[in-house]
């Protein structure tokens, strides 16, 4: 993903993997709303749907009865373009951005290993290794450690990996099997001591199954699907038949978090950053976010539009987003695979009731596709983040990713979709109810781009629905996210933000 978004920007960049090629094995497999918008920038939207497939709901099961439905469904209509969760596993989300990252005229350097790092003032020098032994040298300006929970990057600039692994041990299987599970949705098993969950996948009775290794196995570095199958018919029940298994591992989970996110000229981005439970499909997802966040801003210091500092922001927005899901996944976690009796009996009995009618209401329902599909991650207290007054409370505020609309941009014209409409390679300015245009920044040159949107009562009715008042202005970043925004523009206001912010002096 960081390729692919400083490659659009015209920012050389060599990715290199120690690995002989792309994964064909994967344990992430929800793809959320946030991922697919920046998907769609990418061109790959469609394909991941077409090669995915939606969630229209999780069956709960209990003791092997069906104890509940929660309907997803396009439950997150209104709010984005993508209003539910795609089933898609890593490894074709990683092919997808493979390709596109080849039509850009890039590739990956695979079976090359970094060995080394030697900061300068003004760059890095990075070791690589080959197979064979050899190594090379490469100067590099920057150096981005998206190198997983192992990140030879964080270890090589002695960043501090707090946490621990959860005690119990996971198993992950690419099936092929029938049983009483519902067709095309998400089955979750859940019993006293655990849980399986049940993930419909491309093809005839595939499914990917996710479950807690029994304890009296726990301690087996030889385990095959067959060792675990007794565990599994016993809660889902004696019908469930496999026809094959294409690939079967173990896992320990952890919970952790780097001690900081960048060491001078050295940044760290998904699991090398953060790594927790897979509750709520959030960790693949929050990790291309990562990448998301910090390739525009590291495309404008390269390119010489803005200062150095700016590169602050990145670990000032993103740890608090690690924080708070480290918080959450790991109480919800503990709920889910502790063996308690009481948790067990709510799990068992309490959980699928109370899960079903909380979803039946709409403002439960929107406040939870805001929450797991990350379209309500938000840097409001963050210093890239400036709300002027004139805004009603109810309003998007500086530091949220912009509301999905659907506007008449042009009088006369048909109505668009907003993030279709947006280049997300530059900073766009939205006028609502005043046409002046103020004065950008000299450094951006022809990366701010102005909308005035007309006065129109289609217009009115979409502005209103997202609280957005007939005078107001957002200055949105090349991520989404308002930077500045506030009611009546003054001239300077927006040349005067990207001063402080951008600060183009002293560049690195």
């Amino acid at each position: 993903m960081l390729a692919n978004q400083l490659g659009r920007r015209g920012v050389r960049v060599v990715i290199i993997d120690r690995h002989a090629g792309p994964s064909v094995q994967t344990r992430a497999i929800g793809v959320q709303a946030r991922t697919l918008e920046i998907y769609s920038h990418l061109g790959i939207a469609d394909r991941a749907v077409e090669l995915g497939r939606r969630a229209t709901g999780v069956d709960m099961w209990s003791r092997g009865r069906h104890a509940a439905r929660v309907p997803f469904g396009d439950i997150g209509r209104d709010q984005s373009p993508y209003p539910f969760l795609l089933i898609l596993g890593q490894d074709d989300n990683e092919r997808l951005m493979g390709e596109a990252l080849r039509a850009r005229g890039l590739d990956v350097e695979w079976n090359t290993e970094l060995v080394g790092l030697a900061q300068q003032s003004d760059h890095v020098m990075a070791t690589l290794k080959r197979p064979d032994g050899a190594t090379r040298q490469v100067v590099a300006a920057w150096v981005a450690g998206c190198d997983g929970a192992r990140s030879a990057v964080r270890e090589l600039n002695d960043i501090d990996f707090v946490g621990a692994p959860y005690e119990d041990v996971f198993f992950v299987a690419d099936t092929q099997l029938s049983g009483p599970m519902v067709p095309g949705e998400v089955n979750v098993y859940l019993w006293p001591s655990g849980f399986h969950l049940f993930f419909p996948m491309r093809g005839p009775e595939h499914w990917r199954l996710v479950g807690i290794v029994p304890a009296a196995l726990r301690n087996r570095t030889d385990l095959i699907l067959d060792d675990v199958i007794p565990s599994i018919t016993r809660e889902a029940g004696a019908s469930l038949a496999f026809h094959g298994c294409s690939w079967f591992s173990t896992y320990r989970i952890h919970h952790r978090r780097a001690a900081r996110f960048r060491e001078r000229r050295c940044f760290l981005l998904g699991d090398a950053a953060h790594v927790h439970s897979p509750v709520g499909a959030q960790g693949m997802n929050t990790g291309l976010q990562d990448a998301y966040n910090l390739a525009w801003k590291l495309a404008l210091v390269v390119g010489g539009r803005a200062g150095a500092a700016l590169l602050d922001s990145y670990e000032e927005e993103r740890i608090p987003v690690a924080e708070r899901l480290l918080r959450t996944t790991d109480r919800a976690f503990a709920l889910v695979v502790s063996d308690s009796g009481l948790a067990g009996l709510v799990r068992t009995r309490l959980v699928p009731r109370l899960l079903a009618l909380a979803m039946s209401l709409e403002p439960v329902r929107r406040l939870a596709f805001r929450t797991i599909s990350q379209t309500g991650i938000h840097y409001r207290d963050a210093g890239l983040s400036e709300t002027l007054p004139g805004l009603p409370d109810a309003a998007p505020r500086a530091g949220d990713r912009f509301p999905w609309l659907r506007l008449k941009l042009s009088a006369g014209r048909p109505v668009q979709d907003l993030f279709q409409a947006l280049d997300d390679t530059r900073f766009t300015l939205l006028l609502v109810g005043q046409t002046a245009v103020p004065a950008g920044h000299p450094a951006l040159g022809d990366l701010l781009r102005t909308h005035v949107v007309p006065d129109d009562p289609h217009n009115a009715r979409e502005l209103a629905r997202v609280h957005i008042p007939r005078l107001a202005f957002y200055l949105l970043r090349p991520d989404g996210h308002v930077g500045l925004c506030g009611g009546r523009l003054e001239p300077a206001a927006v040349a005067d933000y990207l001063s402080r912010r951008l600060a183009p002096s002293g560049l690195a």
